[in-house]
């Protein structure tokens, strides 16, 4: 049989190495897999693993450092369990690391070993150097976090990622010796991880956060000797560097720098990229490019489009066409947001790349590969780039989750967890939101019998609002992938009818599954029934029409946020007021927050408060106290609620005897987002 995406699954050798494809797993290890084991346990071997069971070519593994924190910074970053943090001196790390190599390797996949770079590595041996008294350390300290003050205005918020903390290392200070001991470091991990049996040597070159990268940055780098000025001079340190890696490894060893493809404005650009490669040539086998900054290189709805969901994919292609124009013996590899296995395949077929990096793509899709193989691509489930892979927020951050991925943490055991059914069952799931299509779908896989009663005329439940927004298409993607499973599945689902108890009894169901949803609720508050006020979720398609210029919208949590960015996309002036200190708290802060705070600061539409209470609504605006307790009060024609949620848990009981078995599914038996409806819908349908 024909290969559908011959192009992406085409072989390549690189100097000595195989490699059986173009996908490539780069560093991606979803947070708080396990714990604070200094080494990895089954669960990350048997997650990477399945990388390559699924048909990846090569798969990364990074994190070598446990004794301390590689990307310092805020504390609700660098929790215990946070990363995966290895000891490798230590010689159990290491008979770990083997087994994780060994299951790579049985399913005929390489693997990377992939150098971080710690700023300690200055010093010699790797070891910050203990300080006298009354002396401090030769490195900025952590940054200090005090009470937070509300964020008042849009411009309140400010965040430069690449002067954050101690990845701010000063290079322009740097010394030849300090220079030398990093070299020697380097050398030292990269032989390490060579002797260890790792395929691929890479090492972090990437958004101005590594000292080397940090010297190959105009932006970083204002030296004016021969490590300063040109672009020759700001790569100088990272071409010794790998002068040492390949001498450490040997020369069939394939060595990997992991390289922005161009700089915001003032830093280098993809004419000096191209540079950078020809410098490199003969010392470096493969040019992973990333962008140049790290947030965007997780893509949101925000920073990305359906139609170009790769936002750098033409600046990598130019790289890669001058490489091979050049005549250079090196391949290049595009990431950031490939999760689409038709624009994969096509980037590879045009030239824009050798290699497609996929990190999302292999963790809501833990069968990636053999989608590919068999060209399947309906049946992949779209991510939808919500970064929760990442950390999640509030009380869930201590979980490795994918909203989308149910088995995300469980593949060590998934298979002692989940018995074949027994007998096939006649089922009734009662709502066609998320949590019911899962359990449908789910229950469908497993020979079970369903229909799903949706009282409207279309199935997607809450997920519907999606198609309005123009950043939220990676979520309609998905809604629309699961209606789409239904109709590939043979389930019977029946529009327009609004199920009862008695109807479900008749039917003579063996099992009924309740997803009836939540309703909007709100606090009592003088004028909440006012004519001007709304539940924010009425507005799409209902409400646009008939509101005024200006509104206020009372709730700065995610949904009260996007929700208000598209009324400001669509020429309404919106003021945002939430009590809490900032916006979007509820949301996933790894990247995800500071890529919607800059999509928000470019909309003129968009104002906010935070810290403040609201008291009361008139019929011509709101009014609130702020952090201080001053009375202060906002002016509008309309007025949006997006407090919170009401479980329809009554409505869901009222079926507790429609049927012998009784489930209770979604935000009907408590307030849930994508994740918590497809994990609970996900686990009572593999019970049946």
């Amino acid at each position: 049989m024909a290969l559908k995406y011959k192009e992406l699954l085409q072989p390549i050798k690189v100097r000595n190495t195989i490699f059986k494809n173009r996908m490539i797993s780069t560093a991606s290890t979803p947070h708080f897999l396990q714990g604070v084991e200094p080494y990895p346990t089954e669960k990350i071997i048997t997650h990477f693993a399945n990388r390559a069971k699924s048909g990846a070519a090569c798969v990364t593994i990074n994190h070598f450092h446990g004794d301390h924190f590689p990307f310092p910074g805020k504390p609700i970053d660098n929790p215990p369990g946070h990363f995966n943090l290895f000891e490798i001196e230590d010689y159990t790390c290491q008979n770990y690391l083997c087994q994780l190599i060994d299951a790579i390797h049985f399913y005929g996949a390489r693997a990377t070993g992939y150098i971080m770079c710690e700023n300690d590595w200055i010093f010699k041996d790797g070891k910050r150097p203990q300080p006298k008294p009354g002396e401090e350390p030769n490195l900025p300290p952590m940054p200090g976090f005090g009470p937070k003050e509300p964020e008042c205005t849009e411009n309140d918020f400010k965040r430069d990622a690449e002067n954050d903390g101690p990845m701010a290392f000063n290079v322009d200070t740097m010394t030849r010796e300090m220079m030398d001991n990093y070299i020697e470091n380097v050398a030292n991990e990269a032989s390490t991880l060579a002797r260890l049996g790792f395929d691929v040597i890479s090492m972090h070159c990437c958004y101005r956060h590594s000292i080397q990268a940090r010297l190959a940055s105009p932006l970083t780098n204002h030296r004016t000797d021969e490590y300063g000025g040109s672009v020759e001079n700001r790569n100088r340190f990272l071409i010794e560097l790998y002068q040492a890696i390949r001498k450490a490894v040997g020369p069939n060893k394939v060595v990997e720098c992991i390289y922005s493809v161009s700089e915001p404005e003032g830093g280098y650009t993809v004419e000096d990229t191209i540079a950078f490669a020809k410098m490199a040539d003969g010392l470096i086998d493969i040019l992973h490019l990333r962008s140049g900054e790290m947030d965007p290189q997780h893509p949101l709805g925000f920073t990305s489009t359906e139609e170009v969901p790769t936002p750098y994919l033409e600046e990598m292609g130019q790289v890669c066409k001058a490489i091979h124009a050049a005549g250079l013996n090196m391949y290049t590899v595009a990431s950031a947001g490939f999760q689409n296995i038709p624009w994969a395949n096509k980037a590879i077929a045009e030239g824009k790349a050798d290699f497609i990096g996929l990190a999302r793509a292999w963790i809501n899709n833990p069968n990636y590969g053999q989608l590919v193989y068999e060209g399947r691509e309906e049946d992949m489930v779209p991510c939808i780039r919500c970064n929760k892979c990442h950390v999640s927020n509030g009380k869930d951050m201590w979980r490795t989750v994918c909203s989308v991925n149910p088995i995300l943490g469980l593949e060590d055991k998934i298979e002692r967890m989940v018995k074949p059914a027994e007998r096939s069952y006649k089922v009734a799931v009662i709502g066609g939101g998320i949590a019911g299509m899962e359990y449908a779908k789910v229950a469908t896989e497993r020979g079970h019998k369903v229909t799903i009663y949706e009282a409207s005329d279309a199935l997607g439940g809450a997920l519907k609002h999606a198609d309005y927004f123009s950043f939220k298409w990676p979520l309609k993607q998905f809604k629309n992938y699961m209606i789409d499973q239904m109709d590939r599945l043979g389930i019977d689902v029946r529009l327009n009818t609004k199920a009862t108890p008695e109807m479900i009894k008749k039917e003579g169901y063996d099992v009924v599954a309740v997803a009836v949803g939540s309703k909007p609720s709100a606090p009592p508050l003088p004028g909440l029934d006012g004519e001007n006020v709304h539940f924010a979720s009425q507005v799409y398609g209902n409400l646009e029409d008939k509101l005024g210029d200006e509104i206020v919208l009372i709730g700065g949590g995610e949904i009260g946020v996007e929700t208000a960015l598209y009324l400001c996309e669509l020429g309404k002036k919106v003021t945002v007021l939430e009590m809490l200190p900032e916006l979007i708290a509820d949301a996933p802060h790894a990247h995800y927050k500071n890529m919607v705070h800059n999509y928000w600061r470019n909309q003129p539409n968009f104002r906010f408060k935070c810290g403040v209470t609201v008291t009361s609504i008139d019929a011509d605006g709101v009014n609130y106290t702020d952090h201080k307790g001053n009375p202060g009060k906002v002016n509008c024609d309309d007025v949006l609620l997006s407090i919170g949620l009401k479980p329809l848990s009554d409505e869901a009981f009222a079926f507790a005897d429609a049927a012998d078995r009784f489930v209770v599914l979604g935000d009907c038996d408590s307030v849930a987002n994508v994740q918590k409806a497809m994990r609970t819908s996900y686990s009572l349908a593999v019970t049946l």
